[in-house]
């Protein structure tokens, strides 16, 4: 009964639903006479209309109909009759100006666009309206006129370096686009922030690099004529840390902590950048330059400990190590802590040798010890503490202690729910729940992760939401995902036979399941850690070649182009990858770092 009444409610209110549409049937006829192309048809509908109710819709769709039919005598009047409505509109002015341009009368065009440039209004807004009329009709050094005729006007108050920036832009002049935005940072410093983010969205929009090239130039130029302005050498920082080029940032922020004398912070910070970013010869030089200063600064422990953390971090980074060179940045660790000793600010001393002993050296309870001193510090912040504690559930999955280490993990998850070592501990503690096969929860857990602040984790959340909810078959057949998830727990226990030996079953006993592209992705990442480098190169173009539209084929490409950079010395091999990763994944989170790579790549070899 209640469906038939809402059925009948609408079938009453929709005839008088369109009664009251805001457009008529003779301007939906006009309107698509005007979108085919019969102008003809078109003009004789709007003429009426245009006297009933001059919309701006049907204002423009009437004057571009006559001026395709040419009766620029009509047109004329049309905009004449605009421009006597609307006295202040300059943009029907304009109009007048196109009229006169389509009949072919260019000199009296020109002179009546002159005149309307050479006595702009008193009001910004209205010289904005002005120079935008002007683009519309594709006159833009007209445009560039009326911006810089309103500059003159309005000094300071209102130099219009956004609009005369975008111009240059669409005229491919970018050394004079950045020379406007770089003017606009000196006017308004306040508006720094603003301005960068604005350059950022610019600078990720440059696939031949020209407007990084330009803005460096421009702040180079900026720097040597005004060396006492601190600002733009602040700015070559921050465009060497967007390039990623930290080698550059590195040079740039020795002259800037020197000039404002903040005793190394300037350089700590981009020794934490270069390492958090993986290169490694420019964070060791940073913090180098830091243990230089004297064991009297601000950052001596801090550098001392980064430039420990370097070597470790570029040891189990590059795949090609083994036990004694391990045995040996253990002891540097323990070397260090005896001369620091333990406390707060030795901290990731602490944690790395944990690390090290759990993972690489099977000394599981040792740092499970060291973990638990910094638990026990009264000064520690608890966030810290939380992290010490995740790491602490990482070691118990590594030796099979499932169940304490979910304890741990829901412990971190509880205490600090929107904080992100939560989010990482909800996450790991997820991922645990898939390594052994219970998927729903997991998966629940998971979709929870999609929103969350980190970006880390929430690409990652998806990504194994994903992986579960691709390979559960409509049969829900689950156990070749039953089996993946048992090989990636191996993997994590670094138990890498095991796991090539549960994955080389999937295949064997499922030879058609979907799940083959994560499978070498797998096999790829083992071959990787055990330095089997041409193995893992070939499965990584084994998978983008096989599944390229798969949500791990960009990630494989990214991984193949590093390895070919970093570990094969191939370094053409690896800007086609690169090049490949920027062209065909447009969209992929590594899209920003493969530009730049690609960028430097291309550099080196233009010098050679």
């Amino acid at each position: 009964m209640i469906k038939s009444i809402v059925l009948i409610f609408f079938l009453v209110i929709t005839p008088s639903f369109v009664l009251f549409s805001n457009e008529t049937g003779d301007e939906r006829l006009a309107a698509q006479y005007f979108r085919n192309g019969q102008y003809e048809k078109a003009a004789a509908i709007y003429e009426d209309l245009f006297d009933e109710n001059s919309t701006e819709v049907i204002y423009r769709n009437y004057l571009k109909s006559l001026l395709e039919l040419e009766e620029f005598r009509k047109a004329t009047n049309v905009v004449e009759e605009r421009i006597e409505n609307n006295p202040f509109e300059l943009k029907y002015q304009v109009d007048l100006g196109y009229v006169m341009m389509r009949s072919g009368n260019n000199r009296r065009a020109n002179r009546h666009f002159n005149r309307l440039v050479d006595d702009l209004p008193d009001q910004p807004h209205r010289v904005i309206s002005l120079a935008e009329a002007f683009l519309n009709i594709g006159e833009n050094e007209l445009a560039l006129k009326t911006y810089k005729n309103g500059r003159d006007k309005f000094g300071r108050s209102n130099p219009f370096n956004k609009q005369i920036a975008q111009i240059y832009k669409m005229q491919g002049e970018y050394e004079k686009m950045m020379d406007e935005y770089v003017d606009l940072i000196t006017i308004s410093p306040d508006e720094m922030d603003k301005i960068r983010g604005i350059l950022q969205d610019e600078l990720n929009n440059d696939p031949e690099f020209k407007k990084n090239d330009a803005l460096r130039k421009v702040l180079l130029r900026r720097s040597q004529q005004r060396g006492a302005d601190t600002i733009f050498s602040e700015m070559l920082l921050w465009l060497s840390i967007q390039q990623k080029d930290f080698e550059m940032a590195l040079r740039q922020a020795r002259g800037l902590d020197r000039r404002l004398q903040r005793g190394g912070e300037i350089i700590f910070d981009i020794a934490e950048l270069s390492l958090a970013n993986n290169a490694f010869d420019v964070a060791e030089k940073a913090f180098n330059y830091i243990i230089d200063i004297g064991d009297s600064g601000e950052y001596y422990i801090e550098a001392q400990v980064g430039l420990l953390d370097t070597k470790f971090k570029r040891l189990t980074s590059s795949h090609d190590y083994n036990k004694e060179d391990l045995i040996d940045v253990e002891n540097a660790y323990k070397e260090a802590l005896e001369k620091f000793g333990i406390h707060v600010n030795t901290v990731s001393l602490i944690r790395n040798l944990a690390n090290i002993k759990a993972f690489y050296l099977g000394k599981s309870d040792e740092a499970v010890q060291l973990l638990q001193k910094v638990i026990d510090m009264r000064r520690v912040h608890n966030t810290v503490k939380a992290e010490c504690r995740v790491e602490m559930a990482d070691i118990l999955v590594l030796t099979g202690d499932v169940w304490d280490a979910k304890l741990l993990y829901s412990r971190v998850d509880r205490e600090f729910k929107d904080n992100p070592i939560g989010h990482e501990a909800k996450y790991k503690n997820a991922r645990l729940s898939f390594y052994i096969g219970e998927f729903d929860w997991a998966k629940a857990q998971l979709d929870v992760l999609k929103s969350a602040t980190s970006k880390l984790i929430a690409n990652d959340a998806m990504a194994l939401s994903l992986k579960i909810q691709d390979n559960i078959g409509f049969d829900n057949d689950t156990k070749p995902l039953e089996m993946y998830a048992k090989a990636e727990r191996m993997v994590f226990m670094n138990r890498f036979d095991e796991a090539f030996n549960i994955l080389d079953s999937i295949i064997h006993k499922f030879p058609n399941h979907q799940i083959k592209s994560d499978i070498l992705y797998t096999k790829a990442e083992i071959n990787l850690r055990i330095s089997r480098y041409e193995k893992a190169d070939s499965l990584f173009s084994a998978l983008v070649e096989k599944y390229p539209d798969d949500i791990l084929a960009d990630e494989a490409l990214f991984k193949q182009a590093e390895l070919n950079e970093n570990i094969l010395n191939n370094p053409e091999k690896a800007s086609e990858l690169y090049r490949k990763l920027m062209v065909d994944y447009t969209g992929s989170t590594y899209n920003h770092i493969a530009r730049n790579r690609y960028r430097k790549l291309r550099d080196n070899k233009i010098n050679l």
